[in-house]
């Protein structure tokens, strides 16, 4: 068996079976496949535990490395499955331990100022997707006319959606000039965000949708133009959507709108970690050198009201008045 006609049927196979959905991981997969095709001459069959350390070694990032792992895992569980071999040289390696992902947080006055830089329709229509309905690139980029058919909502549908997970995301009040906008102008089977050349200006086929590179350089260039220091990507919008969504809306609405599989993820990325809005409140005032007894209380006064705006759980028991001790302590009075 030929490294080719092994790699086709598989991924045949497996988005006949579902385990593959998009056209994007189909990409991702025959990338892996091939370079460890270069690194096994002998073939598919011919392949041991040290083809794949080597092919492995590659990618110096862990997370890159244990992603492309599970890839040669699973190309060679199918090929047991078939009877093609006995054993599986990429289980034979041991797995690498991914790091935790990175997430940078954007400002709501980073995102205005982000809203604020575009100049164009397909900029805004960008930006707005991203930070208003929580679109994922791929999802950005297969966007049609027909997803803002229905008043009201943004359709993901399976064909562009993630694991083929559809939902539907209803239009914030910033989004929803844009959306009648997209309903007006654009054909039910026209891409939304179209490429155009390396002017940017004159735009190819309604049906041709913008790159994958073009549109994460569109949003840098958009976030330089708008002053912000940092590197904003496209998925970077999405975490902006997701950090407002998920502290407004709860955490299974947050779920649903932001489509993942599990509600631990969810809650993970957006609500266990603080937004920044939040850490700043939270030290607002704060100083080391001696301050007033009255400026402490109403500090911590202020504080507890913020508090309980987040957290309406605690409503009742903050309308219990502090007392602060000479040492700075807070205590609750109860009322008698």
């Amino acid at each position: 068996m030929q490294w080719t006609d092994a790699i086709e049927e598989y991924l045949r196979d497996q988005r006949q079976a579902g385990r593959i959905n998009s056209v994007e991981t189909v990409r991702s997969y025959k990338r892996v496949l091939d370079v460890h095709a270069l690194d096994t001459p002998g073939g598919p069959l011919a392949a041991c535990r040290e083809d794949a350390k080597r092919t492995l070694a590659r990618w110096e990032y862990p997370n890159t490395r244990a992603r492309n792992h599970s890839a040669l895992v699973s190309f060679y569980d199918w090929l047991l499955v078939e009877g093609h071999r006995k054993d599986n040289p990429a289980r034979q390696v041991a797995r690498t331990k991914m790091r935790e992902a990175s997430v940078i947080r954007l400002t709501r006055a980073e995102v205005a100022m982000l809203v604020a830089a575009c100049e164009t329709p397909r900029e805004r229509r960008v930006v707005l997707l991203g930070v208003c309905a929580g679109a994922r690139a791929i999802e950005m980029k297969g966007f049609q006319g027909r997803h803002f058919d229905r008043p009201g909502f943004v359709w993901f549908s399976p064909d562009i959606a993630k694991g083929k997970r559809e939902r539907w995301v209803p239009v914030l009040p910033e989004l929803a000039p844009t959306a009648e906008e997209i309903r007006r102008t654009v054909g039910p089977h026209h891409a939304v965000v179209r490429a155009c050349d390396n002017s940017g200006v004159v735009f190819r086929a309604p049906t041709c949708q913008i790159s994958h590179g073009s549109l994460g350089r569109l949003v840098a260039a958009i976030a330089e133009r708008a002053g912000i220091a940092r590197r904003v990507n496209p998925h970077l919008l999405r975490h902006a959507f997701g950090d407002h969504i998920a502290r407004h809306a709860g955490l299974r609405a947050a779920q649903a709108l932001m489509g993942h599989a599990s509600v631990n993820t969810t809650a993970s990325v957006y609500v266990d970690r603080p937004a920044l809005e939040e850490l700043a409140e939270s030290v607002q005032g704060l100083r080391f050198e001696e301050e007033p007894v009255g400026d402490r209380r109403g500090r911590f006064e202020e504080q507890m009201r913020r508090s309980a705006d987040r957290n309406q759980s605690v409503t009742n028991r903050t309308d219990r008045p502090l007392d602060i001790g000479r040492k700075g302590t807070v205590r609750w009075v109860i009322a008698r």
